[in-house]
């Protein structure tokens, strides 16, 4: 019997050329892994950002927000087994101080993890039939952008069986860290005021889940009509384009009109300097302003030092904060219950061959949330749901 199968994947090749759809090959699971069917995937920001700017190994298949079944499992793998419903997301050692402290998402490992290409120890899990050139996977040890992925116990959550897999999708990463950072870094509270600058999946989800923390003022700021008016249907109780204002400042006074003093919390999701000053800026004193997207290595911003006088802080945020196997069931539970819509967010995309296309409909702003069906099999079930 082989140790290899072939597969449908994705590859980025570079950060010039579009993504393109291949026959490779891809190891059959060892020790811990697990070998999951992917029935969908969706396409995130950082996904955007490893290809295009150059943050990858090429040739690349990437994805990290994957869904799908386990088809088969290595022979250390213990309490999973083939058949269950899984969503993959990012992955951690365990054993760091971090991982010890039920903080995975800043593990001393997460950046060779989750970015370098290959297992731990470098081993590559993908390669071109009858050939020896890399191709680098296990992008967030998954690799999603295919119709089989490697992964690990450690980062897939088990879902229940009558959930609609390509919904669940986005909970992987883009909602767990926009809904993480309200619930679990900030811990917003009830009659609290805060600003979401940035209003794509992670933003949305932020005022998403502010609403259901109780906040009485909810300010949505973004340049796009039509994401600020989804934004109102959410949960923002305002809602402003900035393009709208002189001046920063001017946009400021008017976010601390509305909350009749500075926010409590305020979220950048944006990655760009002037924007997360911004989001510091509008907060009151003892205010915190959470960091979610960090832009490029290297790039830095500025904050005035008397601004912190008022006891206000500045976090960075990865992954919300998130224990993803405890955290996504308190999501879809919040979901089913009607208080959670993030399903909305979605543009379903039918089969692999589409991903590509979604991807640039992604980098262009011209979807919130892409979610490529890779068995097709399960798009008239999700069309429905």
């Amino acid at each position: 019997m082989s140790n290899k199968q072939t597969i449908e994947a994705v590859i980025a090749h570079s950060p010039e050329q579009p993504l393109t759809v291949e026959r490779v090959e891809l190891t059959q699971p060892q020790g811990t892994e697990l070998l999951v069917r992917v029935v969908a995937v969706g396409i995130c920001h950082t996904d955007i950002m490893a290809k295009n700017k150059g943050l990858c190994q090429f040739p690349m298949v990437l994805g990290h927000e994957g869904v799908g079944i386990i088809e088969s499992v290595g022979e250390s793998v213990q309490g999973l087994a083939p058949g269950q419903k899984v969503l993959m997301s990012f992955d951690s050692c365990g054993h760091c101080p971090q991982c010890s402290d039920d903080k995975p998402s800043y593990c001393d490992d997460h950046g060779s993890l989750n970015f370098s290409g290959t297992r731990p120890g470098g081993r590559l899990t993908h390669n071109y039939p009858n050939s020896d050139a890399p191709i680098y996977g296990s992008f967030f040890q998954q690799s999603s952008f295919a119709s089989f992925a490697l992964c690990h116990p450690s980062n897939v959550t088990v879902l229940d069986d009558d959930l609609p897999l390509p919904l669940m999708a986005p909970l992987a990463c883009g909602i767990q860290t926009g809904a993480g950072t309200v619930f679990n870094t900030l811990d917003v509270k009830p009659d609290t005021a805060i600003a979401v600058f940035g209003c794509g999946c992670v933003g949305l989800s932020a005022v998403m889940a502010a609403k259901v923390a109780g906040a009485k003022h909810i300010v949505a700021v973004d340049l796009n009509h039509d994401r600020l008016a989804m934004a109102r249907e959410l949960g923002a109780t305002l809602a402003l384009n900035p393009s709208a204002f002189e001046s920063a400042q001017l946009l400021n006074e008017e976010i601390q009109r509305h909350c009749g003093r500075g926010c409590h919390y305020s979220i950048d999701t944006t990655g760009v300097p002037s924007v997360l000053r911004q989001a510091f800026d509008v907060c009151g004193p003892l205010g915190v302003t959470a960091m979610i997207a960090p832009g490029v290595p290297g790039t830095e911003v500025t904050i005035e030092m008397m601004g912190l006088l008022p006891g206000k802080s500045l976090r960075g945020v990865v992954q919300g904060d998130s224990v993803t196997a405890e955290f996504i069931p308190k999501l879809i539970e919040l979901w089913r219950a009607g208080q959670f819509p993030f399903d909305r967010l979605i543009q379903l995309y039918q089969s692999i061959e589409e991903l590509p296309q979604a991807f640039e409909d992604m980098r262009e702003g011209k979807v919130i949330k892409p979610v490529v069906i890779i068995d097709e099999q399960y798009f008239d079930a999700a069309t429905a749901s």
